[in-house]
């Protein structure tokens, strides 16, 4: 089993791939969206005819996302390991119900913005981790990503949420980079 929780340490960096390919095929089959004036969400909206194509690739996502918390519970040792990977798969399972309560049901924002602060909250604590665990460069890399992403948040006058969004997830992949590479030379 421990030799199968392995291989799930390529399924962060699967699923932001998978989320990237998403938002660029629905933004190629929408040509309506703007970024600049558009939430993502708006690519999967309730009764949009192509709005299948982001809800599906957000929930398959959110499916490796998932597994990828997983992993990271069995390879954090601490305690404040093993709470902030349970934030981060909260997280993930907030990515899934952004997908099937789709922009203009009534959950939709709550959760959307549950998953973005969830996964940043998680990057954070697990920053903290990773100092206590003896990573002390990498905890600190975690540390400062996440404090970018928030602080970036409030302060920068975003011209729209699809913007900040891009920028949120920007910065969750290259945590997620981060993290692989942790993975592979503590494994290593």
């Amino acid at each position: 089993m421990r030799t199968v929780l392995k291989f799930f340490k390529v399924f962060g960096l699967v699923a932001v791939a998978v989320g990237w390919i998403t938002i660029i095929t629905s933004i190629t089959v929408n040509p309506w969206f703007s970024i600049f004036r558009n939430a993502l969400s708006d690519l999967g909206a309730l009764g949009l005819e192509r709005g299948i194509v982001f809800n599906t690739g957000i929930f398959a996502a959110s499916v490796l996302g998932i597994l990828y918390s997983i992993y990271l519970m069995t390879c954090l040792r601490s305690r404040l390991g093993a709470a902030s990977s349970s934030i981060f798969l909260i997280g993930a399972i907030h990515l899934t119900l952004v997908s099937l309560f789709p922009e203009g049901t009534y959950p939709h924002r709550f959760v959307s913005y549950e998953f973005f602060i969830l996964v940043g909250v998680a990057v954070l604590l697990i920053g903290f981790s990773l100092i206590i665990e003896g990573g002390r460069t990498w905890g600190l890399l975690s540390i400062l990503l996440s404090i970018i992403g928030f602080t970036s948040a409030f302060i920068v006058p975003w011209p729209s949420v699809g913007l900040l969004e891009v920028f949120a997830i920007t910065l969750l992949t290259a945590w997620l980079v981060l993290m692989f590479l942790y993975h592979l030379r503590c494994e290593g």
